[in-house]
């Protein structure tokens, strides 16, 4: 006799097909998009008072965003994308970071990485840096909206944190202590993971390793009307330096821009 009961989903299918339709919602949006006027967020969050009293603050010293796709790579994207950016309008800063680029080989060398893992990745992301300062300032959104070029940029990004954070363990192994992983354990598990969400030492391990200030305007709905602000500081003597700006939504980065 047949039964008329519903087949029961295990939690691994339902969180598969829960994730299945974040990724096709995701691939909608663009790899990273145009920029937008800060605006656009108000009226996103025009019925969710908490959020739009601290867009409406933010408004009064940044006035554009530009969005990256929510695949779980956004932080490394937005980052790598806004260090691309950032230079371009500053020689002795594109001339700095090209050498910083460079030096990545010998840092993922160093952490145990075989050049055969990353040299693919490592050419296109230089390529990329190399033709964004030679060619129209357009161009570099259009290489980091194409798949192939964006991820691996991504994924070179990934590796130097993952490098950072396994030569520096006994610096950081005690922040996984309630994890109870190791440093090689979290760096393969969360950092080296396409499509894995990033935390603070994530965030940490780029600005020490590219020497770039990074500032996270966390977007939340807590009773403050002012966003909060982490500051993410690769030395004392780098407080001089114009950080990269990023907006934190819940699960999410975005590049958030100053007035001029």
């Amino acid at each position: 006799m047949a039964s008329n009961e519903e087949p029961v989903l295990s939690d691994e299918l339902i969180l598969e097909f829960e994730q299945r339709i974040k990724d096709e919602e995701a691939e909608k949006i663009p790899l990273v998009c145009q920029d937008e006027p800060i605006t656009r967020l108000e009226e996103e969050y025009q019925d969710n008072e908490p959020f739009l009293k601290k867009v409406k603050n933010l408004s009064k010293t940044h006035d554009r965003i530009r969005r990256c796709r929510g695949d779980g790579n956004c932080f490394f994207r937005a980052l790598a994308f806004a260090w691309f950016e950032s230079a371009l309008s500053d020689n002795n800063l594109y001339t700095a970071r090209l050498v910083k680029l460079k030096e990545t080989c010998e840092l993922l060398e160093s952490s145990g990485f075989e050049k055969l893992a990353f040299e693919d990745f490592y050419d296109l992301t230089l390529q990329q840096f190399e033709q964004a300062k030679a060619s129209d300032p357009d161009m570099l959104l259009v290489g980091f909206q194409s798949s192939e070029s964006s991820n691996s940029i991504v994924m070179h990004f990934r590796f130097i944190a993952s490098a950072f954070l396994r030569i520096h363990s006994a610096e950081y192994e005690p922040f996984l202590i309630d994890e109870m992983i190791s440093i090689d354990e979290f760096c393969s598990m969360h950092v080296e993971a396409f499509g894995r969400e990033s935390d603070h030492l994530q965030i940490i391990a780029l600005s020490r390793a590219l020497d770039v200030p990074i500032q996270v305007v966390y977007l939340d709905g807590g009773i403050d009307d002012q966003c909060a602000v982490h500051e993410f500081w690769p030395s004392e003597e780098d407080k001089s330096k114009t950080p990269i700006k990023l907006i934190y939504r819940p699960g999410h980065y975005d590049i958030l821009y100053n007035k001029n």
